[in-house]
């Protein structure tokens, strides 16, 4: 009788966490996804725009891309092929694009293509291009009006709204399994120019600035982004005005403060009325200020960018994060403008850089790292390789996020070398030359044992007493299956310069499989196509270590 009772409980448990929607959840100074009841990393690569928009092209992509190890999509739906006629949608895609993700046992971030993508308007149905009068556009600083809708537009709200409710409608009817896990809506919004030049907006930039910032910016004075917190204190910390009074600087931030407000507000009514159909996740994502002497109207006006993250969160509470995408070599400091106590670190589009995903995942306890373009990416076995590391290191990259016991490491331009601080403890990291980009990971298990993932780059273990002495006492190479640890060898001696330094040069891999009937070589550099086939080729992939420090006496 007693292990029928515990099987039944068992049962149902394992049930009630499989009914349970894919949700965020804020543990200590960190936000977890979880899927089914469990923590979930998305291991993930974004779609090119058109490659979901035909279900016989996307056929064979998405078993490609669990072939790289990945675990997640990230795919478009564009609201001009979801409702090609007011109030007629065509489910055809997404019921498609949910079979084929299952089938290939991936999960997927569905981004909803609809008012705005790029800060443009060319992803709109055709019946709300041609209605101008109802749909009214962005108007230019010369008077003229393109096709962008604009910000102020209600009408094209409520019909976005109404598109993306029967969106969510439909996955919650046919996705019982949870293939969706996260929504995007919109893609990096915003407005190339300073203001909307519409009366409607001009206007309201006379007006007041909402209480609601007001009370934000008092309560959270000391977590503001530095430059609206600059703005805001230049200006004498006012409590009431118009946008130029408690705004107005040199940067025209005033404008772009009032214009992020209207995009805010405008994406948080359709999230929130999606999420009364489907309560999943839900972001958008930023086209990157550049330079930190670009005006508003260069970069979209409007986006969630850093400088104005506060806004979103002051009126956009049905958006759970701002998510940059990120093409820039300064990757390190824009990932740590984005990752903060309210806002946890999500890169839906980057480059296909083996040392971001590391880094990301490690040093900022990454819900996703998503290279764009994925499927170009099929033939680069470096990163495939790299990306089997971090499949084999999940189980601990899960655990130690968020602990602090779990740092990462990347070499850049201007850096040499990167110190990792464990309490009192330091990993000091040590780079080759710049044509061999070194990277990786490293968590404590112990007070004196390490995980170390990586690839060329040197690492001592100091403390920071100086009278106390820290020495590598036992290194060994191998990897993970599951949870147990595989020796492949010890290292010693010269390899370890006599115990002085853990020499992390990384495996070599020999690839004898084949790539569509071709075997194929690495690629080293972004997103290439594969230009020849080679035999048993060698990648070089980050190796995995396990390292034991004692105090010499």
């Amino acid at each position: 009788m007693k292990k029928l009772v515990l099987f039944t409980f068992l049962f149902f448990s394992a049930y009630l966490k499989a009914q349970e929607l894919p949700q965020l959840k804020k543990e200590g100074n960190m936000t977890r996804l979880y899927v089914d009841g469990k923590p979930f990393v998305m291991v993930a690569g974004e779609l090119h725009n058109s490659t979901s928009s035909n279900l016989t092209y996307l056929a064979p992509v998405f078993s490609k891309l669990k072939e790289m190890g990945l675990n997640t999509a990230i795919a478009s739906i564009a609201w001009e092929q979801f409702e090609p006629e007011e109030g007629k949608f065509d489910y055809s895609l997404i019921d498609g694009m949910i079979a084929q993700a299952r089938e290939s046992k991936l999960k997927l971030c569905i981004i909803w293509f609809a008012s705005w993508k790029n800060g443009l308007s060319t992803y709109t149905p055709l019946w709300v291009k041609k209605d101008s009068k109802r749909f009214f556009k962005l108007k230019q600083s010369n008077g003229e009006t393109g096709e962008v809708i604009s910000a102020f537009c209600k009408e094209a709200q409520m019909a976005d709204a109404k598109a993306y409710v029967q969106l969510m409608k439909r996955i919650k009817e046919i996705d019982k399994d949870h293939t969706v896990v996260m929504m995007q809506v919109e893609n990096e919004v915003g407005a190339f120019q300073d203001i909307d030049y519409n009366k409607q907006a001009l206007d309201l930039f006379k007006s007041q600035v909402p209480e609601t910032l007001i009370k934000y910016l008092q309560k959270n004075t000391n977590n503001l982004s530095p430059e609206m917190k600059s703005v805001w204190q230049k200006n004498g910390s006012k409590t009431k005005g118009t946008w130029s009074e408690i705004f107005a600087d040199e940067m025209k931030s005033a404008q772009n403060f009032f214009m992020t407000w209207q995009y805010a507000k405008y994406i948080n009514e359709i999230a929130r009325l999606g999420k009364k159909e489907l309560n999943l996740p839900m972001y958008v994502n930023c086209w990157l200020v550049l330079k930190p002497t670009d005006l508003p109207g260069v970069y979209p006006n409007g986006g969630p960018v850093s400088r104005v993250m506060d806004i979103y969160k002051a009126f956009a509470p049905y958006i759970d994060f701002c998510a940059p995408d990120i093409y820039e070599p300064n990757y390190k400091e824009i990932v740590a403008m984005y990752h903060r106590y309210d806002n946890p670190l999500f890169i839906p589009e980057s480059t296909t850089e083996q040392a971001r995903a590391f880094y990301a995942y490690a040093e900022h306890d990454a819900i996703c790292f998503s290279p764009f373009g994925i499927e170009d990416a099929y033939g680069n076995l470096a990163y495939r390789q790299s990306i089997s590391v971090i499949n084999e290191l999940m189980p601990y990259i899960i655990k130690y996020q968020g602990t602090g016991k779990m740092r990462g490491f990347m070499r850049t331009k201007n850096s040499t070398t990167d110190t990792l601080t464990f309490g009192d403890d330091k990993v000091i990291v040590e780079y080759d030359n710049w044509n061999t980009t070194g990277y990786g990971l490293v968590i404590q298990t112990a007070p004196d044992e390490y995980i170390v993932a990586g690839i060329t780059a040197r690492l001592r273990f100091e403390s920071s007493n100086p009278s106390k002495k820290i020495r590598i006492g036992q290194v060994f190479e191998g990897k993970f299956e599951g949870e147990k640890w595989i020796t492949s060898r010890m290292l010693n001696g010269d390899e370890t310069w006599h115990h002085d330094r853990l020499l992390v040069k990384g495996r070599e891999v020999k690839i004898t499989q084949t790539l569509e009937g071709q075997i194929v070589p690495p690629q080293p550099g972004l997103n290439q196509p594969v230009l020849e086939s080679a035999k048993n080729t060698e990648v070089q992939t980050p190796a995995v270590y396990k390292v034991t420090t004692y105090e010499m006496k």
